[in-house]
């Protein structure tokens, strides 16, 4: 006999029978957990909790060897797999690296239930996962209760294999809305295929038109998921439970004036589900579902035990490996220690051997003979820059040679009579006396001067007129640089 605890808000629901793929009930409990103590199934006070359900085992004389805890919550983290079909190992490892991209940096416990699948050797798979801390305040909550946890369940998976057990008997496709306080859970098959889960907040009371009309949102989104995916496949009934057979009435009515073809139908499966209280077990179906077996992998406590048993034979096996590691290191180490020992005295041989041969009297003597010629190669390498330096400076003055006097000359015929009456070699400065009878001519030639490339700059004074009747200026030509070099004052 198993007792099966489902904790869901407020409601605590509580059912004894006996499990498997054919599971019978013999009896119900449900009670309301003190206030605010749960809260989307996460126990808020653990203290008053905890006595709360020790109260309520010893009233009740409930048995505490084969307890399943069945979780209704957010915690769980679930996503649909088609994968080859493998060892439960190796499925195990595939849905952790599928579930990379959401659980980044926690560590989780991952488990899933199987469905069939159409496809040839290949499975589907519903798995979720959970961070290890959550179980563990589950398990040293119900301990301190004096309650030993044998199983740990998910609600949601839980569901999904009971419809699989049930329902997928009989039907191809079907959905099933089952209500839990103020939530609406929708579930979808079609083609004996899972598809779908949903749950949503209904505000409004049971039996009223309101709720009438969030059943209808929740079977219109189911159709609207069927056609985004393509599913076209024809609901063959609709499903109800945790909801009383008294206001079906209601919803059909709602349901038909809509214009949905299926009238829905309280849950019922004599065949599946047995005892004295199998048929309101649409009241309480969430409990039930934890009763049919849904494989070792769909149990959380058996994973989360298997998980911490490998780690332990993970960090035996590291500190083995950390001993071999740290012997080889030293080994590795002392031979290393040797060898460089050997190295250095080597070095140090090699060190003397240089020190006397560059200590002896003939090096040392070819040493200061080497630096006294390089001292006499360095001054004698300066002096010849200088001279060298002394040499271009020179270069660089103009010089009023006969060839430039000659050139002077012949720019001179025609225009006028010159006359050199002195050159400057410090400013490069040649003075003429130009005469002509016509002032114009001597003008024409001091312009003829200033355009020459051979002078820097031509300057003449004003006209004087000279006893003979000719007009005389005195011209000031200032040679260009390096003027008269290199046969400077030869063109034509």
């Amino acid at each position: 006999m198993s007792t099966v605890i489902y904790l869901s808000n407020q409601q605590i629901e509580i059912i004894e029978g006996t499990r498997g793929k054919t599971v019978t009930i013999s009896r119900h409990l449900s009670l309301k957990a003190p206030e605010g103590t749960i809260i989307n199934g996460m126990v808020m006070d653990a203290e008053l909790f905890s006595g709360f359900i020790a109260d309520v085992w010893k009233e009740n004389k409930l048995s505490s060897k084969d307890v399943i805890l069945l979780v209704n919550s957010t915690k769980f983290v679930g996503q649909l797999f088609e994968i080859p079909r493998m060892s439960d190992e190796k499925t195990l490892n595939y849905v952790k690296r599928g579930f990379s991209n959401i659980d980044k940096s926690e560590d989780k416990i991952y488990g899933y239930i199987r469905f069939n699948s159409s496809k040839k050797n290949m499975q589907r798979l519903y798995a979720e996962s959970v961070s290890p801390e959550y179980l563990k305040n589950y398990i040293d909550l119900f301990e301190n209760a004096g309650i030993k946890l044998k199983s740990i369940r998910s609600a949601e998976s839980s569901l999904m294999n009971l419809a699989t057990n049930t329902l997928l008997k009989y039907y191809n496709s079907f959905i099933l809305l089952i209500a839990d306080g103020m939530a609406l859970g929708t579930m979808l098959f079609t083609d004996k295929e899972y598809h779908y889960y949903n749950s949503v907040r209904c505000f409004h009371e049971q039996g009223t038109n309101e709720y009438a009309q969030d059943l209808i949102r929740s079977v219109s989104q189911i159709r609207q998921f069927m056609q985004a995916n393509q599913l076209e496949t024809d609901i063959e009934a609709i499903f109800l439970a945790g909801m009383k057979e008294s206001d079906l009435d209601v919803y059909c009515r709602n349901m038909t004036a809509f214009g949905l073809s299926k009238k829905p139908e309280m849950f019922y499966d004599a065949k599946s589900i047995k005892g004295d209280h199998a048929k309101n077990v649409q009241k309480y179906l969430w409990p039930t579902s934890a009763l049919f077996d849904g494989g070792k992998c769909s149990d959380f406590l058996r994973l989360y035990r298997g998980k911490g048993k490998n780690e332990k034979s993970a960090k035996s096996l590291t500190s083995k490996k950390y001993l071999i590691s740290i012997a080889a290191t030293v080994l590795i180490m002392a031979v290393g220690f040797g060898l460089s020992l050997l190295w250095v005295k080597l070095k140090e041989n090699e060190l003397k051997t240089i020190d006397d041969y560059n200590n002896s009297a003939s090096v040392m003597m070819q040493a200061a003979s080497y630096d006294m010629l390089t001292e006499r190669n360095s001054f004698l390498a300066s002096q010849y820059l200088s001279i060298a330096d002394i040499n271009e400076n020179l270069d660089t003055y103009p010089w009023a040679t006969t060839e430039v006097i000659s050139y002077i000359r012949k720019l001179a015929e025609g225009y006028a009579e010159i006359s050199i009456t002195s050159c400057n070699a410090d400013n490069g400065t040649t003075n003429l006396t130009v005469m002509a009878e016509n002032p114009q001519k001597i003008s024409d030639f001091a312009a003829i001067l200033s355009n020459q490339p051979l002078f820097y700059d031509v300057t003449y004074s004003g006209y004087s007129l000279t006893a003979n009747g000719m007009y005389s200026v005195d011209i000031s030509c200032i040679l260009s640089e390096a003027a008269g070099r290199n046969g400077e004052g030869n063109e034509n």
